[in-house]
């Protein structure tokens, strides 16, 4: 039987007496909440996602959330940050992370001044209240971001496209449309017509 010596380091620093790793969790709005797909609402719903938003608002371990979140997904993509975290939708995080092309300030709507979305992420970050037109402009830079796509309407090129991708015999006004831009192709190098 081999006994095995381990050795003691003493350090010269105070003890650690914080609560480590997750014991703030403990306390956050979201874990006693009854509903935890509040803060997964779908994009479109932007009233659940307030609710969301104004819930984690309230939270007392807000600023240690959203730290938690950013440390998490740190230089990530937009497409894999999910739900509501520290009050923050994932576009907004996405926006606010310093370690993105938009939170280095390219590829995103950064304007100075309060009533821009710069302004409302800077509030974020320093835990300052957000005030309406900054919300206004995070709320419109948001939409742009998560616009639906128009669908193709009859009398255009693109309405034509549909057709033929439907499988569908294409209507006269699609078909005229599509030759029109074929023309200016061939003629100018471009579909869209002359102002």
């Amino acid at each position: 039987m081999s006994t095995t010596l381990f050795k003691v380091s003493r350090s010269h620093s105070a003890p650690d007496t914080l609560h480590t790793g997750s014991a703030w969790q403990d306390r956050a709005v979201c874990r006693t909440a009854p509903d935890d797909d509040l803060w997964f609402a779908e994009p479109s719903n932007k009233a659940t996602i307030r609710e969301a938003i104004t819930a984690c608002l309230s939270c007392p371990v807000l600023l240690l959330c959203r730290q938690a979140a950013a440390d998490e997904e740190r230089g990530h993509g937009k497409q894999t940050r999910y739900g509501i975290r520290g009050g923050l939708t994932p576009t907004q995080r996405w926006a606010a992370d310093p370690h993105t092309q938009a939170g280095k300030g390219k590829g995103g709507r950064r304007l100075a001044g309060c009533g821009t979305t710069k302004a409302y992420y800077r509030h974020l970050q320093t835990g300052e209240p957000i005030d309406p037109a900054c919300q206004a402009a995070s709320d419109a830079y948001e939409q742009q971001l998560t616009a639906p796509r128009l669908p193709a309407a009859c009398g255009t090129r693109s309405g034509y496209q549909k057709h033929k991708r439907l499988g569908e015999t294409a209507c006269d006004p699609c078909r005229q449309a599509n030759a029109g831009a074929d023309r200016r192709l061939r003629n100018t190098g471009t579909t869209t017509a002359a102002a």
